[in-house]
């Protein structure tokens, strides 16, 4: 809870970053939800703890045609945001993932802020590469 209260003070310090997401409530949970505009999907950013990482990424619900058509766009995303994605389909599952992840010390206070500084910048590039193709 006190990770995600952190992050919020930080992040919305940012304006571009309050332009583009909306104040979550910040809860106990290991993630926490921001949309993008459209309803079949949101960028989800988790803590998982047992292996100290950071994962931000783009969480695509019961939409497999989504998930297709902004891969036949792959490199154009990944050259807008300057990075490469794991492309994670799950034909057996009902969600697809497009997801980038990061080594981070959760445990450590004195490095949130980098870590904060680390997924505000990926969100926004996320949210500017994935744009145009979320109709």
């Amino acid at each position: 809870y006190d990770y995600w209260v952190a992050f919020e003070d930080f992040a919305f310090q940012n304006a571009q970053f309050a332009k583009n997401f909306n104040r979550r409530k910040p809860s106990t949970d290991h993630w926490m939800n921001f949309s993008v505009g459209v309803s079949s999907c949101h960028i989800m950013v988790s803590q998982i703890q047992k292996r100290d990482e950071l994962v931000v990424e783009l969480y695509i619900n019961e939409d497999k045609e989504l998930f297709h058509a902004l891969l036949q766009h792959r490199e154009s995303i990944e050259a807008t945001v300057g990075f490469s994605f794991d492309w994670r389909e799950l034909p057996e599952k009902k969600a697809s993932r497009i997801v980038v992840q990061k080594s981070a010390t959760l445990g450590d206070k004195e490095k949130w802020s980098e870590q904060f500084e680390w997924v505000v910048d990926v969100m926004l590039k996320m949210k500017t590469g994935f744009k145009k193709y979320l109709r």
